[in-house]
């Protein structure tokens, strides 16, 4: 079993995550306090950070930003975009 060191964070109090935790800079995380367990999961809070990523990305389309197949070529015929 790993152990963490609990510290202090400003006003809060923090720990550090391995890298072999799976978590990155930014990820937010589902807390559930199980008797004398803390659990942290990525499973739904993932989810819906995705969600919300994906809905930003549709903000133009709402607001009728378009980019027409010519132009989508133009800007990422480098990476394998054609018409």
């Amino acid at each position: 079993m790993n152990k963490v060191k609990v510290r202090k964070i400003g006003n809060s109090l923090g720990v550090i995550l391995p890298k072999e935790s799976g978590v990155h800079e930014g990820d937010l995380l589902d807390l559930d306090i199980e008797a004398d367990k803390i659990v942290l999961g990525k499973k739904e809070a993932q989810l819906a950070q995705d969600r919300a990523t994906i809905e930003k990305a549709f903000e133009d389309v709402d607001n009728g930003k378009l980019l027409t197949e010519a132009d989508m070529a133009r800007k990422f015929g480098k990476y394998g975009w054609h018409d």
